[in-house]
């Protein structure tokens, strides 16, 4: 072989070698944007399954016919999490086939307030027993905390942005919105709605809710939060769309020993359109 073969062939083979680098980086970047656009598609698919647009309802009368309720959901309230055990129990045991609705939904009433009454911290049970229903704030027209908002029975609208879901109720709710890849602000602050963000995780829509004035979480339960109380939800939605499971997740170390899980169904009621109607038509119902 002669010098100059000698030295083509190096320079050849380097050649080689470098166009061979070249198109294995090519080939990574290409394999790379291939992933973040497959990865982008089904993100966004995942978004479009868990569409919560729309007005979802408690068993109320009105819509307790409606296909999409199960046994459970018929007898379904704000209870804890406890007391849907104790409601599971009574539906499959054959023993209870002889309890009527009535004594069964009184049973889970009762069952729910010694719950709660066993989670309340010492300061949580003072400011129960001192609870009076001519104190509610909504005879006085002022409008739900989060927390009630949360626990309230009436139906509930999901309205999807790009960054954020606005969830409205009836009557005095709070109408919140919960801002898409956020983090909650620096500051302290307190309003009656808080501050809300909320996530994804495969079917289920998060919820956390921080910075809410101190307040009711439900009257008929005689539960308050403070200023330091922490509010998870999540709903998860069901694979034909039709019903949204909510566990709300209380954390209050002022009034809770430990965090309060409180259950509710809801089912997709298209027909249903909300009443916000003014204050002073519905104050007398208080």
């Amino acid at each position: 072989m002669s010098i100059l073969t000698y030295v083509y062939s190096r320079r050849s083979g380097a050649s080689q070698q470098r166009m061979s680098s070249k198109v294995r980086v090519l080939a990574r970047t290409i394999m790379m944007s291939i992933l973040l656009v497959v990865s982008a598609i089904s993100h966004s698919q995942e978004i479009s399954a868990v569409d919560l647009s729309g007005v979802w309802s408690t068993n109320s009368l009105d819509v307790l016919e409606d296909p999409a309720w199960d046994t459970v959901g018929h007898f379904s309230c704000a209870c804890t999490a406890e007391t849907y055990e104790l409601l599971r129990s009574f539906l499959n045991d054959p023993a209870n086939d002889q309890l009527s609705a009535e004594e069964i939904v009184l049973a889970l009433e009762a069952h729910t307030l010694e719950v709660i009454e066993d989670y309340l911290t010492e300061a949580g049970q003072t400011v129960a027993e001192a609870f009076d229903f001519a104190d509610d704030p909504a005879i006085q027209c002022e409008p739900f905390e989060a927390f009630r908002t949360v626990m309230h029975a009436d139906p509930i609208e999901f309205t999807s942005y790009d960054d954020r879901i606005v969830i409205t109720g009836e009557d005095l709710t709070s109408v919140r919105t919960v801002y898409l890849n956020s983090s909650h602000p620096e500051s302290a602050q307190k309003t009656s709605a808080g501050h809300a963000i909320g996530w994804f995780e495969g079917r289920t829509f998060v919820v956390e809710t921080v910075n809410v004035a101190a307040g009711m979480v439900d009257d008929q339960l005689g539960l308050h939060h403070s200023e330091q109380a922490i509010g998870t939800e999540r709903y998860t939605l069901s694979e034909d769309g039709n019903v949204l499971n909510m566990i709300f997740t209380l954390d209050d170390p002022v009034m809770l020993k430990s965090p309060l899980v409180i259950e509710r169904p809801r089912v997709l009621t298209p027909g249903v359109a909300l009443d916000r109607a003014p204050c002073e038509t519905i104050a007398g119902e208080y």
